[in-house]
């Protein structure tokens, strides 16, 4: 079957193989009456449906207890006609309204279909179809449609469910393809169907798509969940005052777009730097009685901080706890960053025990930062304590942890100790990169050592990694430095390769 085709979906058939035509076949089994006192006879209606009510309550018992349902129910039951239809939708609804696993009814629709000659009709192949949207089994509701042996003509409102499954399930294009076919089939997709696919968008970050998909759509149609997705939409696309003037707008017309779309933009705010706003926003939030999360105030937080702004970030994180917040570890850390390279390392190191006395374990990249200020300060032995704590803790080395131990040795003075701590990274596996090379090479000339400073320089060549300018500038200031011959006629192809490379460059 293409994958353009409708779902008008025509499949072959499996061969049957197993026909019961010629065989007697009971559509109804004996019940006794539920009330002995009761005179009044049933009509063969009524003893057909308790006949396959009660059939399937049994039936469906087997195929949840049973491995080997398929034999049991043909060795048990061999004159019964499972293939009537009237049988499978008594199935569906006692399943359903037990909220059994609707994988069951699946099993047992497969089972027929390759197993009797069984025609499904529309009614059957909908209500499967539905109770597989119910379940969210998106992936078991494509295969059916793509499976199923016989025409089967989905309803409308049924696609319209499926088309927000698959979007809400990460299957965009697939969602889109559907929305697509129902429009081409005359279908007018509702408002919520619009805004599912316009979700999934921007779900898997397709702006293109999206705008190009609400352009088809009538803004006569525009609801607060389509003013929350294109909000949303212009935050990813960098159009973040656009965003605002359109919170502005649709607070003006006494509308509330929810927490997620305030917190959105005063994040957005915070990564351009735009404070200005960003408090503008958070006040209007709690005006509409939205008070921002924990998360919302580590976005400030880290934003401030990145934004050269930690003293501000300070304030908001001790406003934070007077407020009655609790920050987590994540929180801790960005301040605790935030404030080492302030230089305020009296203040992180207070809110390093803080956060261990309210039970907060420190996480690698909290290790990493004091261990990094501890370094910057030239305390190379708290640092090392620090170190062999985190390992300790369970932490194990990695690129990050030793390069921050490196760049921290190379920085004062101690490129050899950094070397001892690069040797061992090969043996416990873990992986050099740029960096590490870098900060050893720069470590190195700083010495006055260009020999292994160029050594170490050959191998970042050789695994294909770019050495720094600042590398090719502690190459340039050991010039004039007195060293072998050979020594120096490596240098000096070191050097005379980047000038080429500038030259040819500008």
């Amino acid at each position: 079957m293409s994958r353009g085709q409708s779902y008008f979906i025509t499949l072959i058939r499996n061969p049957s193989r197993q026909n019961h035509s010629n065989t007697p076949q009971i559509r109804t089994l004996t019940v006794e009456p539920s009330s002995r006192g009761s005179t009044e006879p049933k009509s063969d209606d009524e003893h057909q449906a308790l006949s396959y009510t009660e059939m399937a309550k049994t039936v469906s018992t087997i195929i949840r207890e049973r491995h080997r349902w398929q034999q049991t129910l043909v060795s048990d039951f061999p004159s019964f006609n499972f293939a009537d239809p009237l049988f499978f939708r008594q199935m569906l609804t006692l399943q359903n309204n037990n909220n059994n696993n609707v994988m069951f009814s699946l099993c047992f629709f497969r089972w027929l279909c390759s197993s009797f000659d069984y025609k499904p009709d529309p009614v059957s192949l909908n209500l499967l179809f539905g109770a597989l949207l119910d379940a969210k089994a998106v992936k078991a509701a494509k295969s059916f449609l793509d499976t199923t042996g016989f025409k089967f003509n989905p309803e409308a409102t049924l696609l319209e469910r499926y088309v927000k499954c698959l979007c809400e399930d990460g299957l965009v294009d697939e969602g889109i393809r559907v929305y697509t076919l129902l429009k081409e089939s005359g279908t007018v997709p509702s408002v919520q169907t619009c805004n599912s696919v316009l979700l999934g968008c921007l779900k898997v970050r397709k702006l293109d798509l999206f705008w190009e998909l609400h352009k088809e759509m009538k803004e006569s149609e525009a609801d607060l969940e389509r003013i929350q997705c294109l909000i949303h939409a212009l935050c990813d696309g960098g159009e973040v005052s656009e965003g605002y003037e359109l919170l502005k707008k649709v607070l003006r017309q006494g509308l509330d777009p929810g927490h997620a779309v305030y917190a959105r933009l005063v994040s957005s705010f915070c990564k351009i730097g735009n404070y200005a706003c960003m408090s503008e926003i958070l006040h209007t939030m709690i005006a509409w009685n939205h008070f921002p999360s924990i998360y919302t105030y580590q976005e400030i937080i880290k934003g401030l901080c990145k934004n050269q702004k930690q003293r501000e970030a300070f304030c908001v994180f001790n406003d934070l706890k007077e407020r009655g917040y609790a920050p987590d570890r994540v929180v801790y850390t960005t301040m605790i960053h935030g404030l080492c390279e302030m230089g305020w390392f009296g203040s992180a190191r207070k809110l390093w025990f803080e956060m261990i006395g309210k039970g907060m374990r420190p996480n690698e990249f909290t290790y990493n930062v004091m261990i990094h200020a501890h370094l910057k300060r030239g305390e190379v032995v708290l640092a090392r304590e620090l170190y062999g704590e985190m390992l300790r803790n369970g932490y194990g080395e990695t690129t990050v942890s030793c390069n921050t131990m490196i760049t921290g040795f190379c920085s004062y003075g101690r490129a050899d100790q950094a070397l001892e701590i690069f040797k061992k990274m090969s043996e416990t596996g873990v992986k050099p990169d740029a960096i590490t090379y870098n900060a050893l090479v720069q470590g190195f000339c700083k010495e006055n050592k260009v020999e292994k400073g160029i050594s170490l320089f050959k191998e970042l060549k050789a695994l294909g990694l770019k050495p720094s300018d600042r590398t090719y500038a502690a190459f340039q200031k050991m010039r004039d430095l007195k060293m072998p011959d050979s020594v120096a006629a490596s240098l000096n192809e070191i050097l005379e390769s980047v000038t080429h490379k500038t030259v040819t460059l500008g």
